[in-house]
């Protein structure tokens, strides 16, 4: 059994289905904008606190820090973007991924994986430690006053955006560019809803003249 639509039930579905591709497209372009407002201002926060302390940015007590390495792959690689809790070396259980210090004048930043505890003695805490992507433990414990804290979690890529946006290339392209096209958008939507409303007042003072 075969229905045939009237040519006013079509154009109605056609106005159906154009309203829900209007609509879902207003949605995803909302979440975008969303997204790009996020990113920006992120971005700008990292790269103030970046400049003003000197220091890793932070957020929420988490210190950002640049892998620049893969030798905790597949937890981690290069690139990515490891948020680190300060913590105190009794904390620090095995299984933890750990940020710390180098040794003497090798002051560079190391993440591995705690895979024992030594705490034989109480005053000095010490931490054997691996690189996933190792075959081996690293040739030197690490004291607890080498700790920074323990890795929470790591974004990839996100490192290189961070790297990136500490150039000037980078603040061009992923913060000032974005930022004035914020701007403009959000000058664009002001410009429509004024002339929206001049056009509902003329409609009204119109209507008006002629009762």
């Amino acid at each position: 059994m075969s229905i045939k639509l009237t040519d006013e039930q079509i154009e109605k579905s056609k106005n159906i289905t154009n309203m829900d591709f209007k609509r879902i497209t207003k949605i995803v372009g909302n979440v975008v904008f969303g997204i790009m407002v996020l990113m920006v201002a992120l971005l700008v926060f990292f790269l103030i606190q970046t400049k003003v302390s000197g220091g890793p940015p932070a957020i929420a007590g988490y210190r950002m820090y640049i892998v620049l390495s893969g030798s905790m792959a597949p937890a981690f690689d290069t690139g990515s973007l490891a948020f680190v809790k300060p913590m105190k070396p009794e904390q620090i259980k095995e299984g933890d991924i750990i940020t710390f210090r180098g040794f003497g004048e090798h002051q560079s930043l190391t993440s591995h994986r705690v895979v024992e505890v030594d705490d034989s003695t109480s005053n000095d805490i010490k931490f054997i430690t691996k690189g996933d992507a190792n075959e081996v433990n690293d040739p030197s414990p690490v004291p607890g006053t080498n700790l920074v804290g323990k890795v929470a979690i790591a974004i990839p890529y996100m490192g290189y955006v961070m790297s990136f946006v500490q150039t000037k290339q980078g603040q061009l392209i992923l913060v000032i560019i974005p930022a004035a096209l914020l701007i403009i958008s959000e000058i664009r939507k002001l410009y429509i809803n004024i002339m929206k409303m001049n056009k509902e007042k003329r409609s009204e003072e119109k209507l008006e003249n002629e009762v």
